[in-house]
């Protein structure tokens, strides 16, 4: 499977390395798509180092192919967005396409799985359940977040799950 790995910028984005490392691990080839606010997170040469060439962030960088949204959408079999902020899936819900994870979901009409990880009072929101509901009722698939501490040392609801949940979900929905 070819699967593009969006990291948006939730503190989770730590484990978006371990995720990708995972699908590497098991024979996947794997092109990593960041927001701008994953980058603040964590640095993009820490997934360049295990995916060289296969590392945007930019909708428009220098020397990029201006079309990089739709041929990576077209090259791809699942697009996996994880963590997903309520930012970024409510960009998707809505159909907004500023920045290259957006632009792309936008352009992708193949799998998309969406593991949201952010604070419980953020992901019990009316609005961003609103959005994932509408996520859902559009055939995205949505991993539920999990429980346990959070950045703010609450313990509650909103974690990205671990990774070989995410894996196996993954492998799941891209055999049906």
């Amino acid at each position: 499977m070819k699967l593009l790995l969006g990291v948006s910028g939730s503190i989770g984005a730590y484990k978006a390395m371990d995720i990708m490392r995972l699908f590497q691990k098991n024979g996947h080839e794997v092109t990593v798509v960041m927001t701008r606010a994953a980058t603040q997170i964590i640095a993009p040469l820490t997934f360049e180092t295990f995916a060289p060439g296969k590392v945007y962030s930019e909708l428009f960088a220098a020397g990029q192919d201006p079309l990089l949204h739709i041929n990576l959408s077209k090259e791809n079999d699942l697009l996996l967005i994880a963590p997903a902020t309520a930012n970024t899936i409510g960009k998707m819900a809505n159909g907004i396409a500023d920045d290259l994870l957006s632009t792309l979901f936008c352009a992708f009409f193949k799998r998309v799985v969406v593991a949201p990880a952010m604070n419980t009072h953020m992901l019990e929101n009316p609005a961003v359940i609103d959005n994932i509901d509408r996520l859902k009722s559009r055939g995205v698939e949505i991993i539920e977040a999990a429980e346990g501490v959070l950045a703010n040392r609450e313990i509650g609801k909103g974690r990205l799950p671990d990774s070989e949940t995410i894996y196996r979900h993954c492998l799941k929905i891209n055999s049906v």
